[in-house]
């Protein structure tokens, strides 16, 4: 006579629950040892709750009778006040499959909101509260990293053209302003022969060319700074004139000769201008 298979239990953790929490279902089979026993897997229906995890435990076999069970971790969101669930077992044989279902079980669903006031109040109409504006502090970094890598590329690749140019320019306007200051002295110490007009020209045309030649020119006496130009004569002849000038006793009849020398002083830092005004230029191609 064949053995008759038992009704499987089944059973929740906890008699109530809340919407969205989880509850445990426990599922346990005992069974002949020589039948074969599936529980319901992830696939199966566990409708009115949601499945979220399951557990199967291995089969114990004792006196031949052997023992299956299953934890199923649920929860649910309807609205009933009772929710019941009975999951089956399925008894594989030769060429059929049994359904065995535990008995119903219910869980209670417990209300969080006891009572509503009817009838609800809605607003059509509310008043728009001000909101504190917030600086964006995000946006601002992203402007600021395309910024920088904007000048950058910039930089990197009309770099070279830039600060060409703008040396070009500070050497231009220098020399602009040294000219008009060297011309009014000048001007000055040939119509009244002032001797403090042509010391303030030669002293004006040391200070220019030590910035215009990066060296300590206007430290430098006489002697040195022919040496400094390889023996240049105009420069000998021009820096002489003015020291007798300057340091002798000024005749009337010298002034012409010093007004000479400072149109000798003068081409002569024009030249150097010239000189390195084209070596900016060429840098370009070096």
């Amino acid at each position: 006579m064949a053995q008759q298979p038992q009704q499987p239990a089944g059973s929740f953790s906890r008699d109530t629950v809340r919407l969205g929490e989880l509850v445990q279902y426990t599922l346990v089979h005992r069974h002949p040892d020589s039948m074969e026993v599936v529980l319901p897997s992830a696939k199966f229906n566990f409708a009115p709750f949601e499945l979220v995890q399951n557990n199967y435990f291995p089969t114990k076999t004792k006196d031949g009778l052997s023992t299956d069970s299953a934890v199923y971790t649920l929860r649910t969101f309807e609205t009933d006040a009772v929710q019941q669930l009975s999951l089956p077992v399925y008894i594989l044989r030769d060429q059929d499959t049994l359904h065995l279902y535990a008995p119903t079980r219910a869980v209670h669903l417990q209300q969080m909101v006891q009572s509503v006031q009817e009838p609800l109040i809605v607003r059509a109409d509310t008043t728009l509260l001000p909101v504190e504006e917030r600086f964006n502090w995000p946006v601002m970094l992203l402007w600021l990293v395309t910024v920088v890598a904007f000048v950058g590329l910039i930089w990197l690749v009309f770099g070279q053209s830039i600060r060409r140019r703008y040396k070009l320019y500070r050497l231009r306007k220098d020399h602009i302003y040294y000219t008009s200051r060297f011309n009014s002295h000048k001007d000055r110490f040939q119509k009244s022969g002032v001797q403090s007009s042509l010391e303030k020209a030669v002293s004006l045309w040391k200070n220019y060319l030590t910035k215009l030649e990066r060296s300590a020119i206007n430290s430098f006496t006489t002697k040195e700074i022919v040496e400094f130009y390889n023996d240049d004569e105009e420069v000998n002849t021009a820096l002489r004139i003015c020291d007798k000038a300057i340091y002798g006793n000024l005749q009337t009849e010298s002034e012409g000769e010093a007004n000479l020398a400072l149109s000798m002083l003068r081409r002569f830092s024009r030249e150097r201008y010239q000189l390195h005004r084209e070596q900016i230029k060429n840098a370009r191609t070096k």
